[in-house]
């Protein structure tokens, strides 16, 4: 993942900070995958971009960096990146299915968030709950919860 978010975590780990090590690194997983959301029918609406602030925000509370940077290594990951491999394997390692489930709804919420789901967008989000094991009915649970 991010050596710099690992790095600040183990070093508040050992000074027996605890925030959360699920907490936080679903938070960051999350914001990754959800920008890959909001940008997989081309174009990152105010309203997607908003969804995704308000998590990195809670992020940089936990990191020493604000949250445009965190926005900015996000985008760059992206970028950069041709494969969700580190995610979904972190994911299918250390998320108990409930931890799956709220990042499986949060993904549906960013890409419901301007009013329009694109067909990209749900694609992304049901190949990432394929590949963390999470059942078709709960996603289409989760995808008409975040609808309504």
């Amino acid at each position: 993942m991010f050596a710099i978010f690992k790095k600040k975590y183990k070093k508040e780990e050992s000074e027996g900070v605890n925030i959360g090590k699920h907490g936080f690194e679903i938070n960051l997983i999350g914001s990754v995958l959800a920008y890959e959301v909001a940008r997989a029918d081309g174009a990152i609406s105010k309203e997607e971009l908003d969804g995704l602030l308000s998590q990195i925000e809670e992020i940089s509370s936990n990191v020493e960096k604000s949250t445009e940077e965190i926005l900015e290594l996000i985008i760059k990951y992206s970028t950069d990146s041709v494969s969700f491999y580190e995610f979904i394997s972190d994911i299918n390692n250390d998320f108990c299915k409930n931890e799956k489930l709220e990042l499986i709804k949060y993904l549906w919420e960013v890409a419901y968030a301007d009013s329009i789901l694109d067909i990209h967008e749900e694609r992304l989000i049901r190949r990432i709950a394929n590949l963390i094991n999470i059942k078709d009915i709960e996603v289409l649970k989760l995808k008409d919860r975040a609808k309504n």
